[in-house]
């Protein structure tokens, strides 16, 4: 059955949020706010998790070179002011700080009142949709993340063995596709390293490299990989190419539960966190993205979400609803988490034979912070309406998160005294050449799913 209900729904970006900012009353701040309250219901993603330093667990990750994200739990009662009803907490930093770390993001989130999905004390919960009651309906959002390490993983539980919590997932498979040439080298380079894996070998220490890999394919056992069931399989064909797809019992639990939520709510949403690409991140999500967000709708989801690049990608609008493969930053303050654990200052090579003399002023620690990164700093608040189960209208509000929008990115609004200042990460309309080139990116990335963004005054507008 169609819904009939007409929805104003406001959608903002990846909330990397550390700081409080329910004090700031600037009119460009005040006016990106008005966006998410004036709609029926307000979505963001929450990258970062909610705790004091004394509830959470040590760090649960080692070498990688990325934010541990850990936020005052009043900054969820901010997002809450702000507008934010309903988000996703499904990511790649659920887990920073262990089960209780994104335990703590739950509870928190619960105590500022704002519905969430995603994560869980196992994997039924965090896979079950999280339910929104508003004037206007119930919501659900469907929230998972691909890209996590597998004891992120949320479980189920079996016989007197608890589940495990944390993140609902969507695993990849990865195929790297070669010519046959390629195939012979790689097979050969394989068996002399004595690393080459194919069906029917007897080697001890890499059982399980082979367990998704289809007729004719074979993987190589790097030493990280000799207990798992692999992170690379190789196909032969007559191209070069990086293909994936979704594990096939992630796919089959999300799309159950957006059925589930098709069922039970007026309105439903799908949040996806993807951090994994075929190769480099650019300009277009990867093929099992693209697989999931149709599917997610044919089972019954009316708008997508996607994030993870921390950059704004294309929109499509596939049987009447709209997809948003990378709504980008809505804030980036990675800059001022409070206390950074040892892990980062070695993954950034920092001496940490001198740790305690290292402090968060400390440079590098987080990602995407330097010049030349045009796209970490800025994003939209979408507004949208939906009307009888298909959209209607989609307008793009540009934001800016304290830097020009532009290669160099130069600074726009600074915190600190230091001789790299740093950047204040707040989302503030954005006017001018910021605009312009915000939604002119849009436009481009859109084009190529078939749909035209149309700029006026400042505003990308999408005419169904």
């Amino acid at each position: 059955m169609s819904r009939s209900k007409k929805w104003s729904v406001a959608l903002a970006g990846e909330c990397m949020v550390t700081r409080p900012f329910a004090m700031h009353d600037e009119p460009e701040f005040l006016s990106v706010l008005e966006k998410l309250r004036s709609s029926d219901v307000t979505y963001a993603h929450v990258e970062t998790n909610f705790g004091h330093f004394g509830e959470v667990d040590a760090p649960s990750r080692g070498d990688q070179i990325g934010s541990y994200f850990l936020t005052d739990p009043q900054v969820a009662h901010d997002l809450r002011w702000a507008g934010v009803d309903i988000a996703s907490l499904a990511n790649n930093h659920s887990f920073d700080f262990g089960a209780k770390g994104l335990l703590s993001t739950i509870r928190h989130c619960d105590a500022a009142q704002i519905a969430h999905a995603g994560t869980g004390q196992d994997l039924e919960e965090a896979r079950e949709p999280g339910y929104l009651e508003t004037r206007n309906g119930r919501v659900a959002l469907v929230s998972t993340s691909s890209g996590n390490k597998s004891h992120e993983w949320a479980s189920l539980p079996k016989a007197t063995l608890p589940g495990r919590p944390g993140v609902n997932s969507l695993r990849p498979i990865t195929r790297f596709v070669v010519d046959e040439d390629a195939a012979a080298k790689l097979r050969d380079i394989g068996g002399k390293l004595g690393i080459l894996r194919e069906t029917g070998m007897n080697v001890e220490g890499s059982s399980g490299l082979l367990m998704k890999a289809g007729e004719g394919e074979f993987s190589l056992a790097m030493p990280s990989d000799q207990s798992t069931t692999g992170s690379n399989i190789f196909k032969v064909a007559d191209r070069f190419d990086v293909t994936t797809s979704s594990d096939r019992r992630d796919l089959a639990g999300n799309l159950r539960a957006v059925e589930e939520a098709r069922i039970m709510a007026d309105l439903v949403l799908v949040a996806h966190h993807c951090s994994i690409s075929e190769g480099g991140r650019g300009d277009r999500p990867p093929t099992f993205m693209r697989d999931f967000a149709h599917a997610a709708i044919d089972a019954g989801a009316d708008i997508f979400v996607g994030h993870g690049w921390h950059k704004t990608l294309g929109i499509e609008i596939y049987r009447g609803k709209p997809i948003f493969y990378g709504v980008g930053n809505f804030f980036a303050q990675s800059e001022f988490v409070r206390r950074v654990p040892f892990d980062a200052y070695e993954s950034w090579n920092h001496d940490t034979d001198r740790l305690p003399t290292l402090t968060p002023a400390a440079h590098p620690l987080h990602p995407g912070l330097t010049a030349g990164n045009r796209t970490w700093w800025s994003s939209a608040v979408i507004n949208l309406v939906l009307e009888d189960g298909q959209v209607r209208e989609i307008e793009l509000h540009p934001v800016e998160l304290g830097r020009e929008v532009s290669k160099e990115a130069p600074l726009r609004r600074s915190v600190g005294g230091g001789d790299r200042p740093l950047t204040d990460g707040r989302p503030l309309t954005a006017t001018g050449e910021d605009a312009e080139q915000i939604l002119q990116r849009y436009q481009r990335l859109s084009a190529d799913f078939g749909t035209t963004v149309v700029i006026e005054d400042g505003i990308g507008r999408i005419k169904i």
